[in-house]
This record gives structure tokens, sequence and C-alpha cells, in this order.
């Protein structure tokens, strides 16, 4: 329409023609770069518009106007903070002033054209082009729009494509006052809402002045919640570009004495996806909990498979390569004397240790069939000795059940062991948070998620994950067995290590650079609780599943009588290769502390005797030999070390500095018969004991010393037989309570009361019997009866002597502690 008004010099008599002034531009920010494609322009294009401007002059009087053109697509819209398309585009006054020249064509447009100042609008990807004609009153189409029609045209035959969203640029007439906003939070959307500052426009009238920006969804017109606040319309158009242009063009618009003030709408979208996944939480949560677990599976696994096979292999410890060790040979040992190997150990110092050793290496050398299960008292050498039957081996790793047992909580066992295995990254808060989730999904849904995972499930995966590295190794053991070839890089590495082994090695027939896997699982049941009880069980039926499939040797080392029920629950059909450690013999403890103390130190007799004293546990010679070495005599270090024994048996054996002594399993009373009795005797019969006054038949007390190393039991035929002193010291230390008076004679007073007890119900339970059958006759009663009133009687007169004897026993205890009472 325009281009047939435009071609008529009747209709069209606005324009003066006068000299062009220069352009003045100032900008703020425009694109750096511009791929706007420019068709050539005919010249009989320009000579039939330089007449069409001729004849648009007439003679009414000139007024200068000025006006803006609103240019859209000139930059990418920001639909958001985190669109940063902004930020490809330059923000300098010649990049504007360029983009302007390139769209606008100056020395074409009539009326005396001239631009005055460009305002880029980067966040509604357009820009302001403000402008000044020459305009009579006598036109009957408006200059301004004559302007706007060429700018259209020359956007249109030049076809102004952006290179950003390849769509073209368009140009419209600014109506209405723009507002010119640079609020953060507020970005261009499809909805626009018009409020009315005046009376209510139709929605013909809303149809017909915002469809030329483009086309429209839906216009509807709506009441505020207060009749206070003006009524509005939303406006919703096909295309965001549409709206913005409406927007920029038409805010501040009057129309029949209503002021139209636009805004953009934020649009409610409904994602019909995202809605349903909130709708259905138990289907979702646990399909999401699953996907979660496979990308853990498929990302971290395998990462933590890698660290745990280099934690086996020691890749990353140079000690492990005969290159490092060679060079440290000839250079640092040089030097340092002390820089020798003594992976040995104090295990050769008495000979059955050595002969133990061998047994343990022979089985190493054969495929895993069962499990090797080294087992002794405390302080008997297993550990060193195991250590040294693998010394010389390599793919060894080892887990430490004390160490395990000593954690406070489930999650710091959890830690440890991840440490210990070389699993690596763990995630032990991961626990915590999915049973929040699930609290929080149970709350609000009324089911569980089942994200929970308990810190046992996520020992289970340690362990799995182990299991998979410790297979890969064993893999590679068996490639290395079958002469399968290797890498080239790993061959000539491999060429270097056997040649540096022959020339510094030779002889070392057993080191072995292909073995399976060794896992040593060291004091195992240390520590029996409800904390880590659910532990055990998960090794053992790990180490169970690596010896089934041939993945690895396991050892067990533990001191607990129990290992070999437990154990036999995993693997009821096999039978252990068990090593049993018992106390050194006195010619070897006396070898060992004489070695530790000089090589030339010879033993006198009260080294001898304090030897004798502490027998062969290794812990205890141990600790001898370090408080000689700190110019201690013998004797002082053996009283030293039996008192401190004496105050460990009084604190853990008699519960006297425990918060709660009802958690033992036996009583104070009960446990003095054992130290009386073993401090005269260095053995006593268990079942005289068990089935005397004070155990009654009980065997949990016996077995609750014996796990707490008070007492060792000794089996015969796999039934109890025996009681003996947790380890040699203790026999010294139960003397030297017995000897102490008071102590004795406050446990003597204890153990007569415990029994004057029981007699009085006894001598109770009589009475009543007997009362019981005297009633039923009045005279004399049958033969039958009377025989058993005669017994009863007799017990009752025993049972009277008993108490006599032991209040007279009370009376003695308590005499022996008001004797002893010094008033100081």
């Amino acid at each position: 329409m325009l281009r047939l008004i435009g071609r008529n010099p009747q209709l069209g008599a606005g324009c003066h023609r006068q000299a062009r002034p220069s352009l003045a531009l100032n900008s703020y920010a425009t694109p750096s770069k511009r791929y706007i494609t420019r068709s050539a322009v005919r010249r009989t294009e320009q000579e039939t518009a330089a007449k069409e401007t001729e004849s648009m002059t007439s003679g009414g009087p000139v007024h200068e106007q000025t006006a803006l053109m609103y240019l859209d697509n000139t930059f990418p819209l920001r639909v958001g903070f985190w669109d940063v398309r902004q930020y490809l585009f330059r923000n300098t006054g010649q990049s504007i002033k360029e983009k302007v020249d390139s769209l606008v064509p100056k020395d074409k447009i009539p009326c005396e054209f001239s631009i005055n100042e460009a305002i880029p609008r980067t966040k509604d990807g357009g820009a302001f082009v403000q402008f000044k004609y020459q305009s009579d009153t006598q036109s009957i189409i408006p200059a301004s729009k004559l302007i706007m029609k060429h700018v259209t045209d020359h956007l249109k035959e030049h076809n102004t494509i952006t290179w950003f969203n390849f769509q073209p640029v368009r140009a419209f007439l600014v109506k209405g006052e723009p507002f010119m906003e640079d609020l953060v939070s507020r970005y261009p959307s499809l909805k626009l809402k018009v409020e009315f500052q005046g009376p209510d426009l139709t929605l013909e009238q809303l149809y017909t002045n915002f469809r030329p920006y483009g086309r429209i969804f839906d216009i509807t017109i709506l009441s505020p919640a207060s009749k206070e606040l003006p009524r509005y319309a939303i406006v919703q158009f096909t295309r965001m570009r549409a709206a913005t242009s409406a927007r920029n063009c038409l805010h501040g618009l009057k129309m029949e004495g209503t002021r139209l003030n636009i805004g953009y709408e934020s649009q409610m979208r409904t994602n019909v996806f995202k809605q349903w996944i909130l709708d259905h939480p138990r289907i979702t949560v646990p399909i999401m909990a699953a996907s979660v677990a496979g990308i853990t599976y498929a990302v971290f696994d395998p990462i933590r498979a890698f660290f745990i096979q280099a934690k086996v292999t020691q890749r990353f410890n140079p000690d492990e390569y005969a290159l490092y060790r060679w060079l440290r040979r000839e250079t640092w040992a040089r030097l340092m004397d002390h820089d020798r190997d003594d992976s040995g150990g104090d295990v050769g110092a008495w000979a059955d240790r050595e002969e133990d050793g061998d047994k343990i290496r022979e089985w190493l050398n054969e495929s895993p069939e069962t499990f090797i299960v080294v087992s002794g008292p405390k302080g008997s050498g297993k550990s060193a000795l195991v250590k040294s039957a693998t010394s010389k081996k390599r793919n060894v790793i080892r887990i430490s059940g004390d160490e395990l047992a000593n954690a406070r909580n489930k999650n710091e066992i959890t830690t440890t062991l991840a440490k210990q295995l070389g699993y690596y990254p763990v995630f032990t808060w991961v626990s915590s948070m999915n049973q929040l989730i699930d609290t929080l999904v149970s709350a609000t849904t009324g089911q569980k998620a089942g994200l929970s995972t308990t810190p046992d499930s996520q020992i289970k995966q340690i362990l799995e994950v182990a299991a998979i590295a410790l297979r890969k190794i064993s893999a590679d053991v068996e490639a290395h067995n079958d002469d399968q070839p290797l890498p080239w890089y790993k061959a000539l590495f491999a060429k270097v290590e056997k040649k540096v082994e022959e020339e510094t090695e030779k002889g070392n027939a057993e080191k072995d650079h292909a073995q399976l896997p060794i896992v040593i699982i060291d004091n195992y049941l240390y520590r029996e609780s409800s904390v880590n009880s659910a532990l055990w069980d998960e090794l053992a039926e790990w180490a169970a599943l690596l010896v089934e499939n041939g993945i690895a040797h396991v050892i067990f080392v533990s001191a607990n009588v129990g290992i070999t029920k437990s154990l036999g629950k995993v693997m009821p059909n096999k039978t252990f290769e068990n090593i049993m450690l018992s106390d050194a013999p006195l010619e070897a403890s006396i070898s060992y502390v004489t070695k530790h103390l000089a090589d030339d130190y010879e033993a006198d007799d009260a080294l001898k005797k304090a030897v004798g004293v502490l027998g062969g546990r290794l812990t205890d010679l141990e600790l001898l030999v370090q408080k000689m070495r700190a110019h201690a005599s013998a004797e002082d270090a053996l009283d030293d070390i039996v008192q401190r024994n004496m105050i460990e048996i009084r604190k853990y054996g008699f519960g006297e500095e425990l918060q709660d002594s009802d958690e033992l399993s036996w009583s104070g009373i009960q446990f003095w018969q054992v130290v009386k009795q073993l401090a005269s005797e260095n053995i006593m019969n268990y079942e005289e004991l068990k089935w005397g006054a004070f155990f009654k038949g009980a065997d949990k007390p016996f077995q609750g010393m014996e796990h707490a190393e008070l007492i060792t039991v000794v089996h015969r035929d796999g039934w109890p037989h025996a009681i003996r002193a947790g380890k040699p010291v203790y026999q010294a230390a139960f003397s030297r309570l017995v000897e102490d008076s008071v102590f004795a004679a406050t446990m003597d007073l204890q153990s007569y009361n415990y029994l004057i007890t029981i007699t009085k119900d006894d001598i109770k339970s009589y009475e009543e019997e007997i009362d019981k059958l005297s009633k039923p006759f009045s005279g004399r009663a049958p033969r039958e009866v009377e025989t058993r009133i005669r017994y009863l009687l007799k017990k009752l007169a025993d049972g009277q002597k008993a108490i006599e004897s032991y209040e007279a026993e009370v009376k003695k205890s308590k005499d022996m502690i008001s004797n002893s009472w010094s008033g100081k």
C-alpha cells in the first residue's frame, strides 16, 4: 500500500529539499561483525526515486521535525542472565555507525533526511535511530511514513539477513514514547502486558495496532483483583521479536484518550515431562537413583578399581622396581649403613617360627582352595610371622581389623576400610544425603523413595570393587604365566628389570614377579560389638568369594579363639590351612631379649627370672627390652610390667573404672575365684569351677573373660578342659592381687556375703517346703513324707553351719580391712 501511495505524485507533497546536513551519530553498543547481503541497486531505480521525490514538493510552510525509528534484529535477544551472546558484539560508536549506514540508505531518502543519534537496545535485540527531516503541513502522507517506506523497501530489496539467526532486519516507526529501561531481571517474552491508562480499548483496536509487528497468538482483556488498579490486556505473539518490536514502538502511545503502558509478561510454561516426574515420585525417584548408580558405576568404579590395583601392585612405589633398588643400593646405601632390609622382622628369633613361615610360603605357591588361618594368643608373633612369610611376595594388601574395630561409627569404618584398600574417591556423605531425600519424599508422598544407603551397603560396594580389581590383577598374572605377548613398552621395561635383577639379585629364587594377589586380614574378630558385628561377616563372605574363584590367597590372622567357627559359616565344606602359635620357649625368649639388647649381651639370673615370669609373649618381651634400654634393671622393669598388668586386670577384670560394669558378662566375685586359684596353680579345672556355687553351670562368664584376654580356655577333643591365665605375666599379676591383703579381704567379703545370701535363700526354700509338708497331717506324717522332712532338716542344718562359717570369714575379712587402716 505504501509502495502505491509513494509512486503517485498527487498523494505526497510533504517534503522540502535543502542542503543535507552531515550525519551526527552517537551510539552505545553494536556487534563487531556483520553479515548483511546487499543486492546491486539498478540505475533506473535511482532515477525513478529522484523523480518521485521532486514530484512531492509543495509550496506549503516547511518545518524541521524529529522522529524515532526502531531497527529490529540487529542484535541477539537477551533471554536470560546466562545468555552471553551479547558479548560477541563490539560496543563502539564506530561499529554502530557502520551498522546504521548499512541498513539506512541516507542518499536515497527524501525530505532532507539525517540521523541525529542511534541508541542500541541490546536486550531487546534492536536499536533506536533518532532522525530529523523537513516536512510541510499540507502533505497527505506524513513525511515520517514516507521515510519509513524507503527504509523498509531498501531492507527488503537488499535481503538483509543477519548471521546469528538468519532472519531479516525490520524497521518500524516509533509511535509512542519508548521506556529506555535497563532492569536486570526483566527479559523479553512472547507475552506483553498492556495496561490501559484511561478508557478501555476493544480487542479490535488492540489487534489493529499490534498486528503490523507480527502474528498474534491470542489477546485477552482482563480485570485486576482491585478496582483501583487499571484494566489490562495480555497480547501473546507467536514470535518473540514481534513482541519486542511492538513493545518498543507502542509503549506510551495515546489512542482515543488512553495511554498504553506495555511491559513484558513472564510466560508460565508447563513442561509436561517435568510435571509427570513431579507427580509420580514413586516411579521417577527410583529411576533417578538407578541412573545415578549407573553413572557412578560407569564413571567412578573404574577409577576406584584402578587405585585399588595401584595399591595392591605398589605401582607408584619406587621400592618395587629393581632399577630403583639398584640405584639406591649403589648410591644412598653406600653412604648410610642403616639402609638395609629388615623385612624378616623378629620372627627368626626361634626355629619353630621358621618352620611355620615355610608352611605359609608353600601354601601360597599353590592355587588358592581354602583359607590360611594363623591364630594364637595376643602378642605371640602372628602378624610378624605372616609379614616375614610374605615379605618377598608382590601383590599383597593388608586389612587391619583393629583399626576397623576401633572406629567410632559405621561411617568411620567405611572410610578406614576404603583407605586400607586404596578405594578412591569415597563419598560417605552420599548416605546421609540419600537418607535426607528419602525422608523428605516419605513425608510428602507417604511412600519411601528407596534411596537410603546404609554404611553396610557401602562396605559391600567397596569390597565388590576390590574383588573386581583383584580379578584384573590375577588375570594379568595368568596372562604372564601363559607367555602371552606384552605391549612393546611393557616388554622393554620387563627386560630391563630382569637384567638388573640378574646382575644384582642372583640366587634369589623365591623372587617372583607373577603371582596371585595375597589378602591379609589381620586382627580378624578383634572386637565384637554392635557397631562392627556385620563387618566380620562381610569380610568372611568376601574372602570366600576370592578363594572359591581363584582370585587371591586369603590369610586370616586372629587372636580370637572363635575364628574357626566364624569362618566355617562361609566355607562349611573346606578344611582350613591352620597354624596355631603359642608362647615361645624360655631359651628362645632369652635369646630374643639378649639379641635386642646387644650382640654380646649375656643373660644373668635376674634377666632369666624376668623372662621366665613374662614367658614367651612377644609384646611383653619387647616392653622389657625397651625398659632395659632406658637403663632400668631387669628387676625394676619386671616389677613395672607386672604392676601395669595388675592395674589393667583390676580395671577390666573387676570393672573398677568402667562406666557401666553391668556390660560385663561376668561378675567381680566370679573373676576373683579364677584369680585366687590361678595365683596358686598354673592351670585349673574348667568343669569344677563351672559347676561351683559362683557359676552354677554357666559358660558365658568364661567366654567373656576369654574374649577380654583375661584367661585362656584350653580345649580337649573340642570341649573346654582347663583354664590358664590370659598371658604368662598375668600369673604374676594374679599372685600380687592375692597378696594385696586389703583387696583380697574386700573381694572375700563380697564373696562370702554372696554365699550367705544364696544359702539363706536355700534355707528359706527348705523351711517353706517343710511347713508345706507338715501342715496336712495332725499327727505323725507318713514314712515317705517323714523321710523327705528329715532330709530337708539335714540340709537346713548344713546350711546353717555354712552360714556360720561364712559369717566367720566375713568377720575375719572386716578385721583385716580395719587393721590395715593406718589413719594417714
